[in-house]
């Protein structure tokens, strides 16, 4: 038994060690950073002034930082109720033995291989665009001239537009594990089912869902990450825009600066960054903390 203990021990020791020095580290680090006032990255312990809880306060009462707060839960839920309401149609039509299969999984999967700021750019580019963009000249050849004159890139709607785009960016992603759970739902369920008299709805509903519940329960967790770590869509739509601002985003302008202005009044302070990512990591714990407790595992075994 020993001797076991010790293999274990030793198996484990790299993958401890790495985790310790890569993930351990730099949270407790970025926790003590967040007390401080710090000029740089580069700055030495010694140039850090101990400012206490005045990071989380200013944060706090900053309204630019409390609005993308707001940008930010607006994206969790709405864009959450999109995803998956997509992610769980296009799961179940492919799972149901549709032809070419594969061939839908890797068409609605494909956002998901290009790049994020190549696709945002595209987006804005291509089809947000005002003068030659998809979405502008689709209306226009309908004939629907209210729609084709919306600026989908001005203050009122570039949320929207980010929000949307970033949708179209995930559903493939969620969609593709969803899928791989309905999978592994044995045939002889829906067919004792059907046998029963049971409707497309109902077998939905009173089969797929409650034995997708783990996995529904690990894609929350996942997309509350996601969500909350909200940062290249934001740095590209937005372009320091608070419409489209994010925590995300705008611990980046406070750790590396940014060019002093109505919201940025403090250029490289790296320790209200800290403080934010320290606030996104409580709050990232906080929800994966609910969405567990709520979606209480069961051992299912089919």
């Amino acid at each position: 038994m020993k001797l076991k203990k010790s293999v274990i021990a030793l198996f484990l020791f790299p993958a401890v060690t790495i985790y310790l020095l890569i993930f351990l580290y730099p949270t407790v680090r970025a926790a003590l950073m967040s007390f401080y006032e710090i000029p740089a990255l580069s700055s030495k312990i010694a140039e850090w002034r101990f400012v206490g809880l005045d990071n989380y306060e200013a944060l706090i009462h900053n309204s630019y930082f409390v609005g993308s707060v707001r940008n930010v839960i607006v994206i969790w839920i709405a864009g959450g109720v999109i995803i998956f309401i997509l992610a769980f149609l296009f799961a179940a039509i492919i799972s149901s033995g549709v032809r070419g299969k594969g061939f839908w999984r890797s068409l609605i999967f494909l956002p998901n291989t290009v790049s994020v700021v190549v696709l945002s750019v595209v987006w804005l580019q291509y089809i947000f665009n005002s003068s030659f963009g998809f979405l502008t000249g689709f209306f226009k050849f309908f004939g629907l001239t209210g729609l084709a004159s919306i600026q989908w890139t001005d203050d009122q709607h570039i949320f929207l537009s980010m929000l949307l785009a970033y949708c179209f960016g995930s559903i493939g992603y969620f969609m593709l594990i969803l899928g791989a759970g309905m999978d592994r739902i044995p045939l002889d369920y829906y067919e004792a089912a059907l046998l029963e008299g049971a409707g497309v709805f109902r077998k939905f509903f009173m089969i797929t869902l409650p034995l997708l519940r783990d996995v529904f329960r690990t894609t929350l967790v996942l997309w509350t990450i996601s969500a909350l770590n909200f940062f290249v869509w934001s740095a590209v739509f937005g372009l320091k825009n608070p419409q489209t601002m994010t925590p995300g985003y705008y611990m980046y302008l406070k750790v590396f600066g940014a060019d002093k202005t109505a919201y940025q009044q403090e250029a490289f302070n790296v320790g209200a960054g800290a403080t934010i990512g320290v606030m996104i990591m409580l709050a990232i714990l906080a929800l994966s903390y609910l969405i567990n407790l709520f979606f209480r595992k069961d051992r299912l075994e089919y």
